[in-house]
């Protein structure tokens, strides 16, 4: 049930998205969101015992590049629910952006899971995307590959031997 309600809220988020772009300006929206988040959440929770630059990267990564990129292409015309499902891509770029700046090399079946990744993403942005606007599911990957920057960036942090409250990152980012 708990699985099925993450799934449920996840998928609503994006439909707010659609809604809030529709009145707000991209970035504004995500500022009021963020501030919205930070204002509660820095009252209770504690930064978390990690460099500034660790969290300056951080947020900007998650922040700025993967939350501007999408709300920016959902109010250009990319579909809510097909946002949801490209941004899954970051799999992929979290894969490839460990291997170029943490030299992790990744099995037979990664490279596996990246070819079938890549051949399904092509047919949700080329052949079977009639309307999808371009510019708008390049820029979902553009928020895609800022979360995977996310992703690698906590794992920089951990192998610097800090052991960093997850919830504390993302608030203070």
């Amino acid at each position: 049930l708990l699985a099925l309600l993450v799934t449920l809220i996840w998928g609503v988020n994006f439909v707010v998205i659609k809604w809030g772009v529709a009145g707000v300006p991209p970035f504004l929206l995500g500022g009021l969101r963020f501030a919205a988040a930070a204002g509660i959440g820095l009252l209770f929770v504690r930064r978390p015992n990690i460099p500034w630059r660790w969290l300056a990267l951080y947020g900007l990564s998650v922040g700025l590049g993967q939350f501007a990129c999408l709300f920016t292409a959902i109010k250009l015309g990319m579909p809510a629910g097909l946002a949801s499902i490209v941004l899954q891509s970051q799999a992929f770029f979290t894969l490839l952006i460990a291997m170029l700046w943490l030299k992790e090399s990744f099995t037979a079946w990664q490279l596996a899971g990246l070819v079938i990744g890549s051949a399904g993403l092509y047919l949700i942005g080329g052949l079977g995307a009639e309307g999808l606007p371009l510019l708008g599911f390049v820029l979902t990957l553009c928020g895609a590959a800022s979360w995977a920057l996310s992703n690698v960036v906590v794992r920089r942090i951990v192998a610097a031997g800090f052991k960093p409250d997850m919830l504390g990152l993302v608030v203070w980012s």
